[in-house]
């Protein structure tokens, strides 16, 4: 007897495609801030000043998850820490990425 798929369940397959498109979303969203920010002639953001846009432009974003795009944007090589002043700055690569934000 074949096993009874409720309308409601998804795959952990599904679900993980769902939730990476989101997470792609967001990222897409903060590397968009930061150009936009670097267009601006802000080379160098804070996650605060990232957050303030955001919420200017009706698309609020917690602290923490501003934070965590920061570092995943950082692990793929389109922005940089500068340790010292705890600030962030566009690589070339970043810089040069199509702009998809908002």
């Amino acid at each position: 007897m074949a096993a009874v798929r409720h309308f409601w369940y998804k795959s952990a397959r599904e679900q993980r495609g769902q939730d990476l498109s989101v997470e792609r979303r967001r990222a897409a969203i903060v590397l968009g801030i930061i150009q936009d920010l670097a267009a601006s002639g802000r080379t160098r953001v804070r996650p605060g000043d990232v957050i303030a846009l955001l919420r200017e432009r009706g698309m609020p974003m917690g602290a923490w998850e501003v934070r965590a795009e920061l570092s995943g944007l950082e692990a793929a090589g389109m922005i940089v820490l500068d340790v010292a002043s705890a600030e962030w700055m566009l690589t070339e690569g970043g810089a040069a990425a199509k702009h998809t934000g908002p």
